[in-house]
């Protein structure tokens, strides 16, 4: 039988070890080797994974990765901003409560300015990981890991595949000879209006580079003639409330063609929501592509298994099972270059406001 006093020594030079695993940083780090890496991920023994979006579903798709490695996922509930905020609040910690921080690729260089983040290229998936999402370069801090497109989802048993808008015209002419069949969600409920927004803007109002310019009044005041364009077409097409009421409508039949998430019509099949007889496609004038980034925390209390995390995600192997659970495009270091962009942030923002002033409160 052990002795009371083995059984202290060997309680304490457990935790002992667990404090060291604890207090190594992402910076120390970038001298191991891999092995040396993964065998710290193990000895951290957790990682906590910040997602705001489909988290029971991720908490059963990362089984595989604690089975491969021996590292307990934690996936806390939490929302886009609130998960940025507590990164940021706990800068100055020498150990916060963030490990792997999932962020929009629109809203990734401000995090990275904030110098919260750590480098990841240590990993042996980053050379052939995604860089460029959304228009931004990731550098080292960053790379994508969840792609997405926005297009129109049909029913094919009422929209067949000859019969689709392909360019802008196409589209001008479905409305009117289909008038109410065709569903966009207003922008300040679901993102895939947004993208149909800002592909008006272009088409109806002139193509400009926004992304690069700030904002010029000039361009803003010429958006007249797109809210002018949705006025005109106010009783041929049909504002839903989001982007599910969007697909909900085009299950129930009362819409034939919608704007929508391409992951979001995916997802909502593979639950049985709405019928897998729903389709998807871009048509040829394009709708916005971008994704969302897999970042670490600097101060991680599980740097290795942080790590280690972010490399498993991002590697190809695991993008195509992404992609075959979840709908999403996969990542590599190609994708994301040839993308119609959303706006950046401060135009989206500004486009937003003046379609709800001018088209939503009239």
């Amino acid at each position: 039988m052990m002795s009371k006093l083995t059984k202290f020594l060997s309680v304490g030079l457990t935790c002992t070890a667990i404090a060291l695993a604890s207090s190594v940083s992402a910076k120390d780090l970038s001298q191991k080797s891999w092995k040396e890496i993964e065998d710290q991920a193990r000895k951290e023994g957790q990682v906590v994974v910040s997602i705001w979006y489909l988290q029971p579903q991720f908490r059963i798709f990362v089984k595989s990765f604690e089975e491969q490695y021996g590292v307990k996922v934690r996936i806390p509930e939490g929302t886009p901003d609130g998960n940025i905020n507590k990164l940021l609040a706990e800068k100055n910690l020498e150990k916060g409560k963030m490990d792997v921080v999932a962020v929009g690729a629109d809203t990734y260089t401000t995090v990275l300015k904030s110098d919260v983040l750590a480098d990841l290229t240590k990993m042996p998936s980053f050379d052939n990981a995604n860089h460029f999402l959304q228009g931004v370069d990731l550098g080292n801090y960053g790379v994508g890991f969840w792609g997405n497109q926005t297009g129109f989802a049909y029913d094919p048993l009422r929209l067949s595949e000859d019969k689709l808008p392909q360019t802008w015209e196409d589209l001008q002419a479905y409305l009117q000879a289909n008038p109410k069949k065709f569903g966009y969600a207003d922008p300040n409920g679901g993102a895939s209006g947004k993208a149909f927004i800002e592909r008006a803007l272009i088409y109806v109002g002139g193509d400009y580079n926004y992304q690069t310019q700030d904002i010029n009044e000039k361009q803003v005041n010429s958006w007249k003639t797109t809210w002018d364009w949705f006025a005109k077409n106010k009783e041929n097409m049909t504002r839903t409330s989001s982007n599910a009421d969007s697909l909900t409508r085009l299950n129930d039949g009362e819409l034939d063609l919608v704007s929508a998430w391409q992951d979001h019509l995916f997802s909502l099949q593979k639950q049985g929501a709405i019928t897998p007889r729903l389709k998807f496609y871009i048509p040829k004038f394009g709708m916005p592509g971008g994704g969302n980034v897999i970042t670490v925390a600097k101060n991680s209390r599980h740097p290795a298994a942080s790590l280690l995390f972010v490399n498993w995600i991002s590697s190809a192997e695991i993008q195509q099972k992404l992609n075959q659970e979840f709908g999403v495009r996969p990542l590599n270091n190609n994708v994301g270059k040839a993308d119609i962009l959303f706006f950046p942030s401060t135009w989206g923002k500004e486009a937003m406001a003046d379609f709800t002033k001018e088209v939503i409160s009239k």
